[in-house]
């Protein structure tokens, strides 16, 4: 079953941190796009002067920014190959931040490095301006590892036919997994949720054998898989080889040709 979990639209915003002196320049050209996008689409955007955060605002920001880094797998720290919203010093950088965000919460940030690209601001905003519906707009990197357990959960069957939803965060000597279905076979699917499927998946995933134990579930009764809203093809391939099953956000079951 084909399923985009992004279809339930939420509500955007965005927030555009600038300052004076910055080293951005296109700064200028931000406004002029936020603008057009508000006009087309009717999202707001908001306009925060970093200068005049306190010390502790601007930490919680920093915060914030590595947060959603985690959860998106997205490079937000400058490396040496362009300058990202926090500086090697674990400081804000010299240039603008964008925050996108959905009923409130923070789902995304620009500039970001995504499997070695760079995503700025303007590109972005472009790509929003021309989009010609609020479907287009709304992407995987807005999608949180809460919201793909919140849908899986309510509708198992979008990862297989007559799978039973048992529970969330199930604690084991291997660590927790996010959540556990039941097949019509009575074999255990135990679920690791990624945004982006990386190789420390693999391991934690197999770490959930201990569950055997500790719920007396023969061996053979119990499979192990990840749901992710992507996953590169050469660790798709070590997934398979581990006897890992892979769902990518769309819930299609994945194999290495496919």
């Amino acid at each position: 079953m084909d399923t985009d979990l992004t279809g339930s639209l939420k509500m955007i915003t965005y927030r555009l941190y600038i300052t004076a002196g910055m080293e951005d320049k296109d700064a200028g050209s931000y406004h002029t796009l936020l603008d057009a996008i508000k006009e087309k689409h009717g999202i707001g955007y908001e306009r925060v002067d970093i200068a005049t955060l306190t010390d502790a605002e601007k930490e919680q920001l920093v915060e914030d920014l590595r947060i959603i880094s985690r959860k998106n797998g997205i490079g937000v720290v400058s490396k040496g190959s362009g300058v990202l919203p926090i500086s090697r010093r674990k400081k804000l950088g010299k240039i603008c931040i964008l925050l996108k965000l959905e009923k409130g919460q923070v789902t995304n940030v620009y500039p970001h490095e995504i499997n070695k690209k760079r995503i700025d601001i303007a590109s972005h905003l472009n790509r929003v301006l021309k989009a010609s519906s609020m479907n287009e707009i709304t992407d995987h990197s807005s999608i949180s590892e809460k919201d793909i357990a919140r849908m899986i959960s309510t509708f198992p069957e979008l990862i297989e036919e007559g799978l039973e939803f048992i529970d969330t965060e199930v604690e084991t000597e291997g660590g927790q997994i996010d959540a556990v279905f039941k097949s019509k076979k009575d074999e255990h699917l135990l679920i690791e949720i990624e945004i982006e499927a990386r190789d420390n998946a693999i391991g934690q995933v197999q770490r959930f054998v201990t569950y055997s134990e500790k719920y007396n579930i023969p061996r053979e009764k119990i499979r192990l898989g990840i749901v992710c809203a992507r996953i590169a093809d050469s660790r798709l391939k070590a997934c398979i080889g581990a006897g890992i099953e892979v769902y990518v956000l769309g819930l299609d079951k994945k194999t290495p040709d496919a």
